[in-house]
């Protein structure tokens, strides 16, 4: 809350805000044509206060060189690897080909500077909105207002999302192909892959404006550097005389005129892209000379790269390689380069994607002009008051252009996309001609000669018109009643101005500004939960702190559901195999399942009882630094601080890493056919859906915990299958794998500890509840009932589906199997086995979330101990999520997909888990003895807690003698490296100036706020 703000403009450096604080009439009526174009909704205060406006505007960061980078781009994506194919199919011949490419080239430079001359006239973002809005208007205000909005709806709903669709199927398309062997990759895998990539668009368009034109510098270099090594190779060949397929260019040269213009379709969707600079003329320097000139440099320089970049695929393939490649370029390359086609799917796949983000950042401003103009709700003419990003655009966009994925065919949604957007190109052309009588005495940079407008005008009728009597399409009839049906909101909610209470108050944006002692004492109460960042004002107000904490928000049931969600996992369908591998026999091995049961409830009831004394977030770290450290201080200190140290390198990114690889794997399995999937996709999927994860603890607790509730209910659905198809089977008499059930029994005891480790495993997670108390309602009742609910529960399951395992496989059909429970499943459910993998992978999945989430909790509680940077101890100030913590367990999991054993995975992790689980179990006795008169609720017998102990040493000790392994030592040379640390950091608290500025730094740039101890 600011005070007493004078006037003058304030300048925060986080993507350069400008705000304007209007306080007074005569500033007011200074500013009102500024407002005119706000892109921030101001609403009257519900408590009646007068509140002063915020200007909130877009920042004009686009020079010359930024424009003519900003336009190759958007061109150079995926059409000059997609549409070869679509105009030699309708051309019918070489020469005709490479004449309608140069067209093409020719009819967008053409059309580029008329949008450049209206452009300097009108100099607004939105491109068609506004130059059909006030140039078609300023003939007739009706026609240009109802032209204007259905192009925005239009664009909307049609245009822009259809071409970021097209974008990143061939984005998923050429990186799926690179990565992958010669069993290409399945539809279902292509367009899940182009899924991501939206959502990854998406967030980074929200997050920053300046972080999205970075992004586009890299994939302009790489587009570059794709097209040059495509041309050059082409040249060499040549002049090594491959010319056979340019000869004779025209021969066989189609003589239907209307299929020129679907020649032109795929064509000029190649060069889409040529207005994109008028989209943000409202964010380019100068746009009198910048717009033009962009232009002029960049149009000329793009034909001349697809001119003879096609010329390079004709020097490789004749016309019937070419159409049947299902990738060009890659064909191509094949021949050229040799070995070294293995690196250009991957540069082509980046050269779309880099054209669909600039694709879905000019989209997001449509949006904005066009609810400016009041053609969409009020909340689309918003931008974030701080990163000036137009979210809701962005937002609205990415999900249509998902919903655009769905289709198979890549050049219908071409065609639908070309069809509509010429309808409005040519009008905007008509705008154009408009302006050219209506405001003669505008200032012209540049002026194109009318003969010249006429002629796009009548070449964007041609490509209208002749489509349609040539190759009639349900996708135009599509386009058109989409573009038709606008009509129906118009006149209610543009015409005639209806607003909706539902939609107002969906857009309603408080803005409360305090302005004096009065107005801060009545709202006291309401700030109070308010989480905001306090920083000093540039002005010198001192401004109040407002504290963030964690909220309260898990109950009995939430709290069985939190255990329950992290434990039903993978490892129920992995580990049943390396149970079976250590034990070798039956009995043993449904033994071990039901005594790592048994361990994991005794050792919960441990953790609840110091839980309850000890009511932290954290678990082992509060419960080391506070219990042990109750008898020795330094000692609790530094077992907290190694803990700290290996969970955040070691014990939680293996798991996520483990989950995530799980997931991947069952997954692929399930949507793949016969040809599964390669160990480079796997890890790619994992990789991914470590940053979508990332994603959503970052955005919303609650987000988090209502996925946590979906993925419980599909583990146990998927349980409940196994275990009751394997009773059924039971009374089929299918038992023949359970009798004799001790025969073959290992009389290693060391590898019986090696079975403890897969079977604890698939319980790991016995402890989640610990790490998030201060978020658990009446944790002194809760925490312990919630685990004596949980586990019991668990164990019985896991005893019965691998019961249920052995009425289908034996022993040797068990080991030898890659996928556990689909193996089972093939011979149990028939047909239904489809679904079984995906249940599989969709519960590993939610364990990964649950561990991520909790893991997070550690951090921030390391730092708030002081263990880690003082940033790990934040958390947003409107979300409350552990953002610093979210990200860099995210960071360190996709260090751990590397490795390719999972198993190897489990032993790191379960040796260095049990280290630490021992200590703890070591000051739930301590504090048996210093924390006498501690209330409580649950006591487990001293004699319990000893045996916890000495299991934890066994778990520990017996593996690394009985099978020495090189994560056992990079496990423990990881942890003692910590002490480096520990001296200098914690115990002398040295600060390093420059590690404050980046704690500063992205406290301002995140909003974060350390968070208080919620006890």
């Amino acid at each position: 809350m600011v005070t007493n703000i004078s006037s003058e403009t304030v300048f925060t450096d986080t993507d350069s805000i400008h705000h304007r604080h209007v306080h007074s009439t005569t500033s007011q009526d200074t500013n009102k044509h500024r407002r005119a174009s706000i892109a921030s909704v101001v609403h009257p205060d519900p408590l009646g206060v007068v509140l002063p406006v915020d200007e909130v505007t877009l920042k004009r960061h686009l020079g010359l060189f930024s424009g003519v980078c900003f336009i190759v781009g958007i061109i150079i994506g995926s059409g000059i690897f997609v549409s070869p194919k679509g105009v030699l199919r309708e051309t019918q011949s070489v020469g005709l080909c490479l004449v309608i490419w140069m067209a093409c080239g020719l009819v967008s430079l053409l059309g580029a500077l008329c949008y450049a001359e209206i452009g300097t006239v009108i100099p607004r973002n939105g491109a068609e909105v506004a130059y059909m809005k006030e140039g078609i208007g300023s003939l007739h205000a009706r026609t240009g207002d109802i032209l204007a909005y259905l192009f925005s709806w239009t664009n909307t709903f049609i245009l822009k999302p259809s071409s970021i669709a097209v974008l990143t199927l061939t984005f998923s398309q050429y990186f799926l192909s690179g990565i992958m062997d010669d069993c290409g990759p399945p539809e279902e895998l292509v367009k899940m892959m182009a899924i991501f990539a939206l959502l990854m668009l998406i967030n980074i368009n929200s997050l920053s404006v300046s972080a999205a034109n970075r992004l586009n510098i890299v994939f302009v270099i790489c587009k570059v550097l794709t097209i040059m090594t495509v041309i050059i190779a082409g040249l060499v060949r040549i002049g090594q005389g491959h010319t056979q397929n340019l000869q004779n260019g025209f021969a066989g040269t189609t003589n239907k005129p209307f299929g020129v213009a679907l020649a032109f379709y795929s064509g000029l969707w190649a060069y889409d892209g040529w207005n994109s600079l008028n989209s943000v003329t409202e964010e380019l320097k100068n746009p009198k000379r910048n717009l033009w000139l962009s232009i002029v440099l960049a149009l000329p320089f793009v034909m001349i790269f697809y001119l003879l970049t096609n010329i390079s695929y004709f020097t490789v393939m004749n016309k019937a390689a070419l159409l049947s490649s299902n990738a060009v370029a890659v064909t191509w390359g094949e021949v050229a380069l040799g070995p070294a086609v293995r690196a250009l799917p991957i540069f082509i796949s980046i050269s779309a994607l880099g054209s669909a983000n600039g694709s879905l950042f000019g989209a997001a401003r449509y949006c904005m002009v066009s609810a400016q103009y009041g053609y969409l709700p009020q909340v689309f003419a918003c931008i974030h008051t701080k990163r000036l990003t137009p979210i809701p655009g962005v937002v609205l966009q990415g999900l249509i252009a998902i919903a655009f994925c769905l289709p198979s065919n890549v050049d219908s949604l071409i065609d639908l996309f070309s069809f509509a957007a010429w309808i409005f190109y040519g009008l905007t052309f008509t705008a154009t001609l408009c302006c050219k009588f209506t405001m003669k005495n505008a200032d012209r940079v540049i002026s194109v000669p009318l003969p010249l407008i006429v002629i796009i005008i009548l070449i964007s009728i041609y490509l209208v018109i002749a489509p349609l009597i040539a190759s009639p399409n349900i996708g135009f009839l599509v386009a058109g009643v989409l573009i038709l049906s606008g009509l129906l909101f118009y006149y209610p909610f543009v015409y005639r101005k209806i607003e909706l209470n539902i939609i107002t108050d969906t857009d309603s944006i408080h803005h409360r500004h305090v302005h004096s002692t009065t107005s801060q004492d009545t709202n006291k109460h309401r700030r109070a939960s308010i989480a905001s960042v306090v920083h000093p004002d540039p002005l010198g107000v001192v401004l109040p702190a407002d504290e963030v904490t964690l909220k309260r928000h898990l109950g009995l049931f939430s709290g069985v559901c939190f255990i329950v969600g992290i434990i039903i996992g993978s490892g129920i369908f992995v580990s049943p195999k390396g149970v079976l591998r250590e034990t070798q026999s039956v009995g043993l091995c449904l033994i071990v399942w039901a005594a790592s049961g048994m361990i994991s409830t005794l050792a919960a009831l441990c953790f609840a009882e110091i839980g309850t004394v000890i009511p932290r977030n954290g678990a082992e770290i509060a419960y080391m630094k506070e219990g042990i450290g109750s008898v020795h201080e330094r000692t609790g200190d530094i077992l907290a601080y190694l803990f700290v140290w290996a969970s955040t390198f070691i014990i939680k990114p293996s798991t996520v890493a483990v989950l995530a690889l799980i997931f991947s794997q069952y997954f692929l399995s399930g949507i793949m056919n016969d040809c599964g999937p390669t160990e480079e996709l796997v890890k790619l999927l994992a990789v991914l859906i470590i940053l979508i994860l990332v994603n959503i603890n970052s955005i919303s607790v609650s987000i988090a915990n209502h996925l946590n509730i979906i993925f419980v209910i599909c583990k146990v659905l998927t349980i409940l299958t196994i275990v009751i198809a394997g009773f059924i089977r039971i009374g089929q008499g299918h038992t023949q794998n359970l009798k004799g059930g001790f025969i073959g029994t290992t009389n290693k005891p060391a590898g019986v500890a090696l079975a403890f480790y897969k079977g604890l495993f698939a319980y790991g997670g016995w402890h989640a509840l610990n790490s998030i108390t201060e978020e658990l309602k009446n944790p002194k009742r809760n925490l312990w009932l919630a685990i004596s609910l949980a586990l019991p529960s668990v164990t019985l399951l896991y005893v019965f589906i691998n019961i249920s395992y052995f009425t289908v496989m034996s022993k040797s059909e068990l080991l030898s199997s890659n996928a556990v429970a689909v193996t089972w499943g093939e011979t149990v459910l028939g047909p239904a086995v489809r679904a079984l993998p995906i249940l599989i992978a969709i519960s590993a999945l939610g364990s990964a979330n649950g561990c991520l989430f909790e893991a997070a909790r550690y951090c921030m509680v390391g730092a708030q101990y002081g263990y880690l940077p003082e940033i790990f101890a934040c958390i947003h100030t409107q979300r409350l999520t552990p953002i610093p913590g979210v990200i860099l367990q995210g960071l360190v999991a996709l260090a751990f997909c590397i490795p390719s054993s999972i198993y190897a995975l489990i032993d790191f992790f379960s040796f260095v888990c049990w280290i630490f689980y021992g200590l703890a179990f070591v000051a739930t006795l301590c504090c048996k003895f210093t924390k006498k008169e501690a209330i409580r609720t649950i006591n487990v017998p001293i004699p319990l807690i000893i045996i916890m102990i000495l299991i934890s040493i066994y778990l520990i000790i017996v593996p690394v003698i009985s099978s020495p392994n090189i994560g056992f030592l990079v496990a423990g040379l990881t942890i003692l490296f910590g002490l480096v640390f520990y001296y200098p950091f914690v115990y002398r608290r040295i600060e390093l100036r420059f590690i404050s500025e980046i704690n500063s730094f992205l406290q301002v740039f995140f909003k974060l706020q350390r968070a208080q101890i919620n006890i």
